[in-house]
């Protein structure tokens, strides 16, 4: 009898039968996909060995281990009743159910001699493989069909051309006049992906009665008089005119429904049989496959992009926590305490008028990089570039103590980067540059702020605006902060000197003073 591991957080189900060997890992094209963080690509390889009662276990140089009841092994057996975990995910190691594909009465309320209806339970896909080779005179030829039919599917990278490429094989195995696919939404209603008939046109919408009710009770279904059938007359089953019709739902890891498989016929009754029916059962197991694949695929992709999206501004670890816990980004925020660096170049307009636009971004694009770099390498965040300005800033999504000293050793380090690029702007004959940069510590508002079309995650605030009008009266080569933030440094190594000639005016609260930090050694 076949084994079946079992999670024992109870999301996920994997059979072990029909194949000698199986690949667990997090590639969604692995035999066995755990998508999980603590899993690797290629975690493992199992082996079901019925002669002796047990499952080989050889662990494939995984990161977090292979662990059979605790113990961490790279070769073992695990049998019925022992804990099998990847990493930190366990499963325990279960007997398969047989589960009976014959027909089940469809409605305890009708008599069953006047309704055409059929269910059928829907088994683990090795045992729908199974029902379709058992006991009837087409089962080599249907066998082979949905060989064929694995194969194409297979063969796919893309989601919508594997829809596409159902929707040719439902038509290619069976006697309908339509087709659909329906997959499950973000919101858990089922969604339309794929309907058309033998033109190729898009019919009407497939008949709610029959599709919601496939994919709740997830059981398969056949019926040759679907306008007589209690649990298939809906009425837009009576306005369709559907005479014969089968669905079948997708199930996916943990046995969730992430879709529905359906094919039905206008002109004539009786047109399906029962064979049809776990032909459809178990092509509804080879697609269910096929489409999680490449819905994890498109799930990993996006999140992926979302990552990337966030690196632009945060450093990579953080965007990689961010984008982890990241779902639906909309409008809001909070007042935190934060740290705001301003940079910007000095006489900018009048280098940019002399140069070539092509020299001039090319330089600027060299400097934007750099001054990044300096930025992110002392845990900061990059909010904006304002034409040949950078405002960073630190203590937002995530605070430190060291926010204050970061951001000083940033300005530092951008000026030695800076003096570096001079350097090799000078030897070329291009254009140096001169940098000054603001600093001020205080409270801003933070979050996403914009409408629903396009949000940016920045900050507000009297903060932001102190910081950046200390840059603009920092000369060259110059680091100024407020006097906040040089009454904070001077327990610190960093030396700081009042210059009395130079505040910044503010609307509330009084004139800023400002204070001189040395930019570079």
């Amino acid at each position: 009898m076949p084994f079946v591991l079992v999670s024992t957080a109870g999301d996920r189900r994997f059979s072990l039968a029909g194949r000698a060997s199986l690949i667990v890992g997090r590639d969604p094209v692995s035999d066995l996909p755990v998508l999980h963080p603590a899993v690797s690509r290629r975690h493992a390889e199992l082996q079901a060995d019925e002669a002796n009662d047990s499952i080989g276990v050889i662990d494939l140089a995984s990161r977090n281990g292979t662990w059979i009841n605790g113990e961490r092994v790279s070769r073992g057996a695990a049998r019925v009743g022992d804990t099998l975990a990847f990493g930190t995910v366990a499963f325990e190691v279960q007997r398969a159910e047989v589960t009976s594909l014959r027909p089940t009465p469809s409605l305890s309320s009708v008599d069953p001699g006047s309704t055409l209806l059929r269910e059928r339970l829907v088994p683990s896909r090795d045992q729908a493989l199974a029902d379709v080779a058992a006991g009837h005179e087409r089962a080599t030829h249907r066998l082979t069909q949905l060989v064929q039919i694995a194969q194409r599917l297979g063969a796919f990278g893309e989601l919508d051309a594997l829809l596409d490429a159902i929707a040719a094989d439902l038509f290619a195995t069976f006697d309908a006049d339509r087709v659909a696919v329906l997959l499950t939404g973000s919101n858990g209603e089922l969604e339309t992906r794929i309907s058309r008939d033998r033109h190729g046109s898009i019919p009407r919408p497939v008949p709610r009665a029959i599709a919601h009710g496939v994919a709740e009770r997830q059981v398969a279904l056949l019926t040759n008089d679907a306008t007589v059938d209690a649990r298939t007359a809906g009425e837009s089953v009576l306005q369709q005119a559907v005479k014969s019709a089968m669905a079948a739902p997708l199930l996916g890891e943990g046995r969730t429904t992430i879709g529905v498989l359906y094919v039905d016929h206008l002109r004539d009754r009786d047109v399906f049989d029962d064979d049809d029916l776990a032909l459809l059962v178990a092509f509804a197991g080879i697609a269910s496959a096929a489409v999680e694949r490449e819905t994890t695929a498109e799930q990993l992709i996006q999140a992926e992009r979302v990552r990337e999206n966030f690196e632009r501004y945060f450093t990579p670890q953080l965007a990689q926590r961010i984008a982890a816990h990241t779902t639906r980004v909309v409008p809001g925020g909070e007042r935190r305490d934060v740290v705001v660096l301003f940079s910007d170049i000095r006489g900018f307009t009048s280098i940019a008028e002399a140069l070539p636009a092509t020299q001039m971004a090319a330089q600027l694009n060299e400097y934007f990089t750099a001054m990044v770099e300096c930025v992110f390498r002392h845990g900061g965040a990059l909010d904006k570039f304002i034409g040949d300005a950078i405002m960073a800033y630190w203590g937002a999504p995530d605070a430190s103590e060291d926010d204050l000293t970061n951001a000083i050793a940033a300005a530092q380090d951008m000026q030695r980067a800076l003096d570096a690029l001079n350097v090799e702007w000078s030897a070329a004959g291009r254009p140096t540059w001169q940098m000054g940069v603001g600093v001020h510590a205080g409270e801003a508002f933070v979050g996403n702020i914009g409408s629903p079309r396009r949000l940016e995650y920045t900050l507000i605030g009297d903060t932001v605006n102190v910081a950046s009008r200390l840059c603009g009266l920092a000369p060259g080569r110059t680091l100024l902060v407020s006097e906040p933030v040089a009454r904070a440094l001077a327990n610190s190594h960093i030396a700081c000197t009042e210059e009395p000639a130079l505040r910044v005016a503010r609307q509330n609260g009084g004139d800023v003073a400002a204070w001189r930090v040395e930019l570079a050694d």
